[in-house]
């Protein structure tokens, strides 16, 4: 006999933590003050491996990637601890997400409080509240991805890696 679907109590105790910062708040008007991040997935052959990115919310451009086989905390945190090493984030500074599991798990929660970022998470079931990461991983696909068949993981993160280097230009150019 089939078990019924259980709900795990403890998720929601993680993400009753976080609010969203973002919600109805003007634009900023100033670099590295609010950072937004998500994943996605990339067909690559038969398998689907996982694109982390960390997006500044003023500027548009991705500051933090990672390109993983798992979707777990250390696929993020990688991502995270790219865009720190590249830019100058405050104690001001709000790192919002969508309520993704891996952006509640412990080893990601303690690394974006070492580093003194505020946390801030989507509504539940409203896309829109990260709707700038959203727009790049469209424009991303349907620009790039779509038109690609990757082999291998490394031919797939020249590509990304040279996408993102464009992309990034093309906001800042």
């Amino acid at each position: 006999m089939a078990r019924r679907f259980k709900r795990h109590k403890y998720k929601h105790e993680l993400f009753r933590c976080s609010t969203n910062l973002l919600f109805d708040r003007d634009p900023t008007s100033e670099k590295n003050h609010v950072w937004v991040g998500d994943v996605t997935f990339i067909r690559v052959g038969r398998k689907w491996p996982y694109l982390s990115t960390v997006m500044d919310w003023y500027t548009r451009e991705i500051i933090g990637w990672r390109v993983s086989k798992n979707n777990d905390a250390m696929l993020v945190k990688e991502s995270l601890l790219m865009a720190i090493a590249g830019n100058n984030h405050t104690a001001e500074t709000i790192f919002h997400t969508d309520q993704g599991v891996v952006y509640a798990s412990k080893i990601f929660r303690q690394t974006l409080e070492s580093f003194g970022f505020r946390v801030s998470m989507s509504r539940k079931e409203h896309c829109l509240d990260n709707a700038y990461m959203e727009s790049f991983y469209h424009t991303l696909k349907t620009e790039m991805v779509y038109f690609m068949r990757f082999k291998h993981l490394a031919e797939a993160t020249i590509h990304i890696m040279d996408y993102i280097r464009y992309y990034s230009g093309y906001i800042l150019g």
